[in-house]
C-alpha cells in the first residue's frame, strides 16, 4: 500500500485579494515556515512511515486563468492530488497552516473505502437564503459566499461547504473528481454568473463577489458527480479561527490554523500582561465632563471607585495571567514613573499616565515576545487565551473606530454649529488627529483609538515609533490648540491625548492594525447613577444588559469605562 502526505506553498509577493492584503498570514507563515514543514515531515516519515512531499514554488506551469494568484494556489493543490493518485494508493493533502498533534496513523484510523474524508464549514454559513445575505459583509473566504457559489452551480440545490485544507482519499475516488479537466468550464460558468447575474437585483448583489474558489468548485463536483465523501470527526480536522475557544490538545489530532496563530501550538512566545494604577492627588485632578446625574467630578469619582475595587481588579488580572502562563506586572507610582513624568511638566498628570502606558508597552516588548496592556478598569470575564488569538506579532491590536462610528457627521450642515465636546470625547480626538495629519499634508482619513486594551510585539512598536519625536509632536499639538484652520469650537477641544497621538502615528508610519472586536474589548459606558447601587431596579437592568452583551459577543475583556464594577464583581 503506497501512501503519501503532501503540501504545497507558493511564495506570492503579495497575498492579495480584492479586499486587501493578508499581511499577517504571509508574515506568520514566514516566521514558522521551517517548523511547519518539519512537523509534517516528522509525522509522515518518522511516526507513520509514509512518504512526505513538499511542492514549493512549483505552480508556474499550472495553466489556469484564475484571476488572482492566491486563488490559483488553492486550485493547484487539486491538480497535484490528481497527479499523485497515479502513483499512490492513498493520498493526503494538508494546507501549510496544518499541524499534526498525534502519533496515530490517520490512514489506518479512517475508513477510506467510504470515500473522500473531509471537513465542512457549513455550520458557519450565516444564511442559505439570499435575503439573509443582503447586508452581510462578504469576504472572499466567507463560508456563506462559498455556499452560494456552489448552490448556483448546482441549480439551487442545498450543499455542504467543504473545507479542503485537509483531504484524504483513495486514488480511485480522487480520479473520479477529474478536477482539472472540469475546471475551465466551471470557471467560465462562475465568471458568467458574476458578470451577468440573474433576473433579480438581490442575486446581482451577491454574485458580484463570485470567483473560482476551490472549495466551492470541489463541493460542486462531488455533489453533482455523486462522488462519495465522509465528514470526518473534528478531532482529525480541528479548525482554529478567530473565534476564541478552549484548545483541548488531548482531543485534537490535526489542527488547521486558519488564523495563523501558530504560537498556540508551538508555545514559543514569552508573554506579559501589565496594568497601571497611579492615584492622582486631588490637586492634580483634571475636570472632564461626567454623567449629568452625578454631582461629583468625573476624575474624583473614578479615583474613588478604583480605590474601592483595586484588590478585586488586581486579583482578576493576576489570575488570568497565571492561567495562561503569562507574567503579570502591576505598575504603580515609582521612581521610573516620576522620571517619566518629569519629562512632561506642561501636561496634566492624567495625560502623562496615559502616555506612560504606551511607553511601557514600547519598553516591555523589548523584554517579552507578546505584551498585553489592560487599563486597571478592564475586567477579564472569560478565560479564553488572548495570546492564542490576537495577532500582535505583526499588528497593533487595539480598538479603533471610524469618524462615523464616533458620531462625526460631515454631511450634516448643522454638525459644527452644535459641536460641544471636551478633550476626552472620541470626536475631539478624531478632529485633533485630523488637524495633525493635515498639518503634515497627509490624507486625514484617521481612526479613533481606545488604548484601554493593547497588544503588540517589538516589531510592531518599532514600526509605530511612538516616542522618537514625542516633543515635536506635543509642540505641534500645542500650536494647533492655539492656531488652526478649524472652527473655534473644534479647536478648543484639542488636547494632548495618547490616543490622538496613537492614531497619528499609525497613519504616519503605516502600522498594520487588528481592530479589537467586542469579544476582546467590550466597552461599558456611563450608566444611570442609580445603577451603581446593588438592589435597585436600575442596577438589575444594567447588570442583565451587560451579561447579555457578554454572552452575545463571547467576550473575554470588558472595559468598565463606567467604573460600575459592582456589575461584574
Amino acid at each position: 500500500m503506497k501512501r503519501v502526505i503532501f503540501t504545497t506553498y507558493d511564495d506570492i509577493e503579495k497575498e492579495q485579494d480584492q479586499w486587501g492584503t493578508n499581511h499577517y498570514a504571509t508574515e506568520s507563515v514566514k516566521e514558522y515556515f521551517d517548523r511547519l514543514i518539519s512537523n509534517k515531515e516528522e509525522y509522515a516519515n518518522s511516526l507513520i512511515n509514509v512518504e512526505f512531499k513538499f511542492f514549493h514554488n512549483t505552480m508556474k506551469d499550472f495553466d489556469v486563468d484564475a484571476g488572482l494568484e492566491f486563488t490559483k494556489t488553492n486550485l493547484y493543490k487539486h491538480h497535484i492530488m490528481a497527479e499523485l493518485a497515479n502513483d499512490y494508493d492513498e493520498v493526503m493533502y494538508v494546507d501549510m497552516d496544518v499541524v499534526f498533534n498525534t502519533e496515530k496513523n490517520v490512514f489506518d484510523e479512517l475508513d477510506l473505502s467510504q470515500g473522500y474524508h473531509i471537513q465542512t464549514d457549513t455550520a458557519d454559513v450565516t444564511s442559505k437564503d439570499i435575503e439573509g445575505v443582503m447586508f452581510e459583509k462578504i469576504g472572499n473566504r466567507s463560508p456563506t459566499l462559498k455556499y452560494h457559489i456552489t448552490k448556483d452551480l448546482l441549480g439551487g440545490k442545498d450543499n455542504e461547504v467543504i473545507n479542503t485544507g485537509i483531504m484524504i482519499a483513495k486514488s480511485e475516488h480522487i480520479k473520479q473528481v477529474k478536477f482539472v479537466e472540469r475546471l475551465p468550464s466551471i470557471i467560465e460558468r462562475i465568471n458568467e454568473m458574476r458578470l451577468h447575474g440573474v433576473d433579480t437585483d438581490e442575486y446581482k448583489f451577491l454574485r458580484m463577489y463570485y470567483y473560482p474558489n476551490n472549495e466551492a468548485i470541489f463541493s460542486y463536483v462531488v455533489e453533482s458527480e455523486n462522488i462519495p465523501y465522509v465528514i470526518m470527526d473534528r478531532r482529525w480536522h480541528t479548525v482554529i479561527n478567530n473565534k476564541p475557544k478552549d484548545l483541548d490538545w488531548d482531543n485534537i489530532e490535526i489542527a488547521h490554523f486558519i488564523n495563523k496563530k501558530f504560537n498556540a501550538f508551538f508555545e514559543d512566545k514569552t508573554k506579559l500582561i501589565y496594568s497601571i494604577y497611579i492615584e492622582i492627588p486631588d490637586e492634580r485632578l483634571d475636570n472632564p465632563r461626567g454623567p449629568s446625574d452625578d454631582p461629583v467630578n468625573k476624575s474624583k469619582r473614578t479615583q474613588e471607585r478604583l480605590a474601592e475595587y483595586k484588590d478585586s481588579l488586581y486579583k482578576n488580572h493576576l489570575e488570568y495571567a497565571h492561567n495562561h502562563n503569562a507574567t503579570y506586572i502591576h505598575f504603580t507610582r515609582d521612581e521610573r514613573y516620576e522620571t517619566f513624568r518629569s519629562r512632561f511638566p506642561n501636561l496634566s498628570e492624567y495625560d502623562v499616565i496615559n502616555l506612560y502606558k504606551v511607553y511601557l508597552l514600547d519598553y516591555m516588548t523589548g523584554l517579552y515576545d507578546l505584551v498585553l496592556y489592560v487599563d486597571f478598569d478592564v475586567v477579564f470575564v472569560s478565560d479564553h487565551d488572548a495570546f492564542d488569538y490576537l495577532k500582535a506579532e505583526h499588528h497593533l491590536c487595539c480598538d479603533s473606530s471610524t469618524d462615523e462610528d464616533v458620531g462625526v457627521k460631515l454631511q450634516n450642515s448643522n454638525y459644527f454649529k452644535v459641536y460641544d465636546k471636551d478633550f476626552r470625547s472620541p470626536e475631539a480626538k478624531y478632529w485633533n488627529c485630523h488637524a495633525m495629519l493635515s498639518e503634515e499634508d497627509v490624507e486625514p482619513d484617521n481612526k479613533v483609538f481606545n488604548t484601554g486594551i493593547m497588544m503588540a510585539s517589538r516589531k510592531v512598536m518599532e514600526k509605530l515609533d511612538y516616542f522618537s519625536d514625542i516633543d515635536d509632536v506635543l509642540n505641534m499639538m500645542t500650536e494647533l490648540k492655539e492656531d488652526s484652520i478649524y472652527p473655534p469650537q473644534i479647536q478648543k477641544s484639542f488636547g494632548y491625548d495618547n490616543e490622538t497621538i496613537m492614531s497619528y502615528k499609525v497613519k504616519m508610519n503605516e502600522v498594520p492594525v487588528m481592530r479589537l472586536s467586542e469579544t476582546w474589548h467590550l466597552k461599558h459606558h456611563k450608566s444611570n447613577i442609580k445603577s451603581y447601587t446593588e438592589g435597585t431596579k436600575e442596577h438589575k437592568i444594567c447588570k442583565h444588559n451587560l451579561k447579555t452583551k457578554i454572552a452575545e459577543n463571547n467576550t473575554v475583556m470588558v472595559h468598565m469605562i463606567s467604573k460600575n464594577f459592582g456589575l461584574v464583581f
